[in-house]
């Protein structure tokens, strides 16, 4: 089985290429290395079952090029910052929604299947939580923005051309080689001050986290079943936690004790979204896919690597 991954050098499709390599797929990664590393996949090359291309999904005779004998395409590659977004749109959309139609296009000429990352970003501030797959989109960012239109594209490719197209609405995905994001801001803020701790917006903001390999086995699992085909799946843990108690359990899991959490209010950033948490029942479901690791375990584990890469806490515990 061939496989193509796009933004494969990323944070989430480097830990996908590992399982699918042990699965004994060959795999081409497909990035620009604009947000991905090549320190994230160079002991991948070395087996000599993945192969590196670098591109830019806006280029359609490339991602031609790459499509070219891929089974499945595992369409990650996106710009994915909400901030981002706001500032400039125009790139925001040429990334995530004309770099979305040119995979498609190659899908459907070369016979591919083709999983697509979504986002909780879509649903804008809902009313209903947990939130089902059948709620009004209505998007409060650009970037919630262009992953709908997006979708919008994976479904008719998938109703119109007969291109299997599967949507995973991805909740906050946190675990080791994630630099961006609440956990990372977190822990850098402890290793410079061990007495206060800010929280960005008012720290009640209360979303859903779900721990990496959890996104990757429902990655693996949406491609196998035909009557996916054409449909979309929350992928979330189905609770939902607040700021000040992701901090709270870092502080907890450190070991550190005394630590002042504050916040100063307000927004966090322009097009948040306060309250994140998914109905899963749909992906239970069909796709017999549910979330394994707690909050603790996979902040745990995630600590650990932020002790690898950025160094220990003075005064906290050593996990590793």
């Amino acid at each position: 089985m061939q496989v193509l991954v796009t933004g494969g050098a990323g944070f989430i499709g480097t830990k996908l290429v590992e399982e699918l390599i042990k699965r004994g797929a060959l795999v081409k990664i497909f990035d620009d290395l604009s947000s991905g590393r090549m320190s994230n996949i160079s002991h991948l090359i070395k087996t000599g079952a993945v192969e590196f291309i670098k591109g830019d999904v806006r280029d359609l005779p490339a991602v031609r090029e790459a499509v070219s004998g891929c089974n499945i395409i595992y369409h990650l590659a996106a710009q994915s910052l909400v901030p981002f977004s706001m500032e400039r749109p125009d790139v925001d959309m040429e990334i995530n929604i004309k770099g979305t139609l040119n995979v498609l296009k190659a899908a459907k000429e070369f016979g591919s299947k083709v999983v697509f990352t979504s986002s909780s970003t879509v649903y804008g501030n809902v009313a209903r939580t947990p939130t089902p797959e059948d709620e009004v989109l209505i998007p409060y960012s650009f970037y919630g923005l262009s992953k709908m239109a997006a979708e919008h594209y994976c479904r008719i490719f998938s109703e119109q051309f007969n291109v299997p197209t599967v949507i995973l609405r991805l909740f906050n995905v946190y675990g080791p080689r994630n630099t961006k994001g609440l956990m990372i801001d977190l822990y850098r803020k402890l290793l410079r001050d061990q007495k206060r701790l800010e929280l960005l917006g008012t720290g009640n903001q209360r979303k859903d986290y779900l721990y990496i390999d959890d996104v990757v086995e429902a990655l693996l699992l949406a491609p196998e079943k035909s009557t996916c085909a054409g449909e979309a799946y929350n992928i979330g843990s189905g609770e939902s936690y607040t700021v000040f108690q992701i901090a709270e359990f870092m502080l907890e899991i450190l070991g550190l004790q005394g630590v002042e959490i504050f916040a100063r209010g307000g927004k966090a950033w322009l097009g948040d979204v306060e309250l994140t948490r998914p109905d899963v029942s749909k992906a239970e479901r069909e796709l017999g896919w549910k979330a394994k690791i707690n909050i603790k375990e996979g902040l745990a584990r995630t600590i650990v690597w932020f002790e690898e890469k950025l160094g220990r806490i003075p005064g906290a515990k050593t996990l590793h």
